[in-house]
Formats: C-alpha cells, structure tokens, sequence
C-alpha cells in the first residue's frame, strides 16, 4: 500500500498497456446505450482506449504533484486509486459476461443485460464521482507543499 500513496502515476501508467491488451484480445462485443430514443454502440476497443487515456491523465496530475514536492492525503490517494483501478476494470471485463445477444432472437435475455448495464451504469458514477477526491487530493497538495 506505501507503493500506491508515494507513486500511484507508476501504477496507473504500468496499467495502460495491460487494459489495452484487453481489450484487444477481449471479444468483439460492444457497450449498448439506450437514452431516450436513441442507442449507442461502444466497441470494448474504444472503451478501453478512453480509460488508458484517463490512466494517463490520471497518472500525469499525480506525477506532476510529486514533482512539485506537493504533499499528497495518503488515505485519499488510496481510496481514489483502489476504486478507480477497480471501477475501470470490472466496466471493462463486463462484455466477457455479456450473452450473445446476435445469435438468436429467441436468446436475447433483455433482464440480463438490463442488469448488466444497470451495474455498469452505477460502477462508472461510483468512478466518477471518486474523481472529486482526485481534484481534491491535488488541489490541497498543491496548496501544501512538502518542505
């Protein structure tokens, strides 16, 4: 755990490979979004590639912190890291559990996959709103620099 808290920008940079194989060996399913009227189709691909990118955002505002002598909240730190790491990857292992829906008419288990998206919807709030703790953390590590 000292690891994470001193360098959390090496392990969200150590990652980024690791998700993009993922989701380039991952089955060629996609996220399906229905808001109102209209449906997205997210390839696992494209998911994953925004999360590296956000991985390395991430691991840059750490680096950039640590660079500046900024005094990071170890427990913050923690908290953001764990939950971040954790959120993104169990969205992305989601479509290794989704039912192939193409196959048949007669198979296309709609309370399943609602389920599905139902947790991934709430997963990814969950992410999204622990990235308020990661503005935090910098804000006041900037604000408070080690001597």
């Amino acid at each position: 755990m000292k690891k994470i808290t001193q360098t959390p920008h090496i392990i969200f940079w150590i990652l980024i490979p690791i998700i993009i194989v993922i989701g380039l060996m991952g089955p060629n399913k996609t996220f399906d979004i229905n808001i109102q009227d209209t449906y997205y189709a997210i390839g696992l691909i494209h998911v994953t590639v925004i999360i590296s990118i956000i991985f390395a955002v991430l691991g840059f505002g750490y680096w950039v912190v640590i660079k500046l002598n900024g005094m990071l909240v170890n427990k913050l730190t923690l908290i953001h890291s764990i939950i971040t790491i954790i959120g993104f990857f169990i969205i992305i292992l989601i479509p290794f559990f989704l039912p192939n829906i193409v196959s048949e008419a007669s198979s296309y288990d709609f309370v399943t996959l609602l389920r599905f998206q139902t947790i991934a919807f709430w997963i990814f709030s969950l992410v999204a709103f622990i990235q308020l703790l990661y503005l935090f953390n910098i804000i006041v590590a900037l604000i408070t620099k080690s001597k």
